[in-house]
């Protein structure tokens, strides 16, 4: 299984390589987070890293999940994804999976521009649009 889950005390090991890839999908969008309140809400708990390692290529990508849960739903909300083809069925089948394990009943992303027709392609739904104040 090319898909897993990055605990806490392996950070350390595995950080090097997958922040890069998430500083990526942090720079379309810089104001939003930083790398290093990623790195902190990783090694909290609080966000869960998932990395992919391809057969032969090495770990190619990464990916940070939160849950939200809700009265009817429990929704494992992907944060960040980046690295090498992001987006391909079987890392998303096993993400699924993953995030099944978790009680998980939706996956969400939020996304804008391009890709959200890259998302729709791998079966997802444009559901909402956000709408937004500063307090």
């Amino acid at each position: 299984m090319p898909i897993y889950q990055v605990h806490p005390n392996e950070l350390s090991k595995i950080w090097p390589i997958a922040a890069p890839m998430l500083q990526r999908a942090i720079d379309l969008d810089p104001e939003v987070v930083t790398i290093e309140q990623v790195e902190f809400s990783v090694r909290t708990g609080r966000t869960f890293l998932l990395v992919w390692d391809e057969p032969g290529e090495g770990i190619t990508g990464a990916v940070t999940v939160e849950f939200i849960d809700y009265p009817r739903e429990r929704v494992a909300h992907v944060n960040l994804m980046g690295g090498k083809g992001v987006v391909r069925h079987h890392v998303f089948d096993e993400a699924k999976n993953w995030m099944r394990s978790f009680g998980a009943t939706k996956a969400q992303c939020w996304a804008r521009g391009t890709l959200v027709q890259m998302y729709e392609k791998m079966g997802m739904t444009n559901t909402h649009q956000v709408m937004r104040t500063e307090l």
